[in-house]
């Protein structure tokens, strides 16, 4: 589980949490995007935010939705970079969000790789479901005197190791 560094929000994109994700996890303010919905549901896993997770979620994703392995696992790992590759609404109101995340767990650096699709139903984004694309999964060992691997130059044990 992360904390919330220098006020920048988990998702990577550059924002102050409070301005980006926040309203969202809190209920403020619903997502306009897809990618919205996927940048807060990354960091909602973050926060361990489970009750989120579970709120954004529709179909197949729900029901198959195991909510305390979700929050153990959150809790566990502790989540490095989100790299969005590709951003998609579909007429139909679908939307698709490719995209990379990279977490630690225990002394494992792993990355995962997918696509997720998304349904607009009722005035909102929900998350249906995802196709796992492993040709860019990654894992390796990493040590707190590695560089930390979300770009800082960073020792990893100043850094996310913390």
């Amino acid at each position: 589980m992360n904390k919330i560094c220098d006020g920048l929000c988990p998702c990577d994109s550059k924002k102050n949490y409070l301005s980006c994700c926040e309203p969202f996890i809190t209920g403020k303010q619903s997502c306009k995007t897809p990618e919205a919905l996927m940048r807060s549901r990354y960091s909602a896993y973050t926060l361990a935010n489970i009750d989120y997770i579970k709120k954004t979620m529709r179909g197949n994703a729900l029901a198959g939705f195991q909510e305390q392995d979700a929050k153990r696992w959150a809790k566990r790992v502790n989540w490095i970079k989100l790299k969005v590759l590709e951003s998609v609404i579909e007429s139909t109101g679908r939307g698709y969000v490719e995209f990379e995340a990279s977490f630690v767990d225990g002394s494992h650096l792993k990355s995962i790789h997918e696509k997720s699709e998304f349904i607009f139903e009722k005035g909102r984004w929900y998350y249906v479901g995802g196709k796992h694309l492993p040709t860019a999964d990654i894992e390796q060992m990493i040590s707190r005197t590695m560089n930390c691997p979300c770009g800082s130059n960073r020792k990893f044990k100043n850094c996310h190791g913390t």
